[in-house]
């Protein structure tokens, strides 16, 4: 493992692995590192992606989207042609989501790979214990790194060591595998005995379905709510793994001393749906030419925060907004139902994947 190096990312996720990419890409001497043995093991996530031209809907300022996606036609698991949101009383609201689903671990390795292409060295089964300045000590020495890239999740103790906030509600959310074919279609499903604020959720992939919930601070631990959804679907699941998702929004500050917070770590996540991918390589993109730019030219590394709140910030705080809304509907089955009544399938289409600012 490196002892030096120009840039230290901390978390080989998509936003850390991107941000390795890009800034390998730019000349920098990059070490990127994981506390997993295997990256992309183990798999907690939803494994959805939205089409490019959904998320250029959807997110109409952000820059390089036609280089991140589409993805590797050999990472598509299943294509996906619409979704369904089922109400706590059972009636359905068709909408149209374009997309694919992938397997995570898979997806994980592909940006990984890009990243060690342009010259990022990999440092698997190597934890962050604490950071000192430009010194940071690692389970496997210590390294000394101009700048440091914190995609460590949503408990990111590099962001911690740099007196950053985390972000203030974190959802917990469980995600299992399920064989059989399920069609081409998501399916989103609401009420308290499912899911209490939140949903749970079949994505169809090849020959099985990605089946998980996401809710927040539940009276049932996760683990017995997936399996009263599992059994009242009569599945049987395998490879169950548990987590946590930021949903409250961006943190205040993603720039402090020599750090940059990404992904997770920074709040990057679509409150509205719990997705995180696209925003992670995004932000993930915008870090590694920040960094660039910073250590090769001098620019500020605030002009990070700048760029990212710039390209998706404005979505990213109204998806927020609106689950606080949508939180007032979501402890009322009787409330839940009148509204998605209301909204019809285009209007909740709007809520979950555009945070209520597009679709309409």
């Amino acid at each position: 493992m490196l002892d030096r190096c120009d840039v230290l990312v901390v978390g080989a996720g998509p936003a850390g692995s991107t941000a390795a990419r890009y800034a390998a890409e730019a000349g920098l001497d990059v070490l990127l590192i994981d506390k997993r043995k295997e990256i992309g093991v183990p798999v907690c996530c939803g494994e959805f992606n939205a089409s490019l031209a959904v998320l250029a809907e959807a997110l109409p300022n952000a820059p390089g989207l036609d280089e991140l996606f589409p993805l590797d036609p050999g990472l598509v698991r299943r294509k996906i042609r619409g979704a369904v949101a089922v109400s706590p009383g059972g009636r359905e609201y068709e909408f149209d989501l374009p997309g694919y689903t992938v397997d995570r671990d898979a997806f994980d390795r592909h940006l990984v790979d890009a990243a060690v292409r342009e010259g990022a060295a990999l440092s698997p089964d190597t934890m962050f214990l604490e950071r000192d300045g430009r010194r940071v000590t690692t389970s496997r020495g210590d390294v000394e790194a101009n700048v440091v890239v914190a995609a460590d999740g949503p408990l990111s103790r590099v962001c911690r060591s740099a007196g950053m906030e985390r972000s203030a509600v974190l959802a917990p959310a469980i995600t299992c595998r399920v064989d059989g074919e399920f069609g081409d279609r998501l399916k989103f499903f609401f009420g308290s005995s499912v899911a209490p604020g939140g949903y749970a959720w079949v994505f169809p992939k090849r020959g099985c379905a990605n089946v998980g919930l996401g809710v927040q601070r539940p009276a049932t631990p996760v683990p017995i709510l997936l399996r009263a959804f599992l059994a009242h679907n009569g599945f049987a699941a395998r490879d169950i793994q548990a987590g946590f998702v930021p949903v409250s929004g961006p943190i205040g500050e993603t720039v402090r001393e020599n750090v940059l917070a990404v992904g997770d770590a920074a709040g990057h996540v679509v409150a509205s749906n719990g997705g995180g991918i696209a925003p992670a390589m995004l932000c993930g993109r915008l870090a590694g030419l920040a960094v660039a730019k910073h250590l090769l030219h001098g620019e500020s590394l605030g002009a990070y925060e700048q760029a990212w709140r710039s390209a998706i910030g404005r979505e990213l705080l109204a998806a927020a907004r609106t689950k606080r809304t949508a939180d007032r509907f979501l402890g009322s089955d009787f409330l839940l139902e009148q509204a998605m009544g209301i909204l019809g399938g285009r209007g909740i289409r709007n809520i979950i994947v555009f945070g209520g600012l597009r679709g309409r």
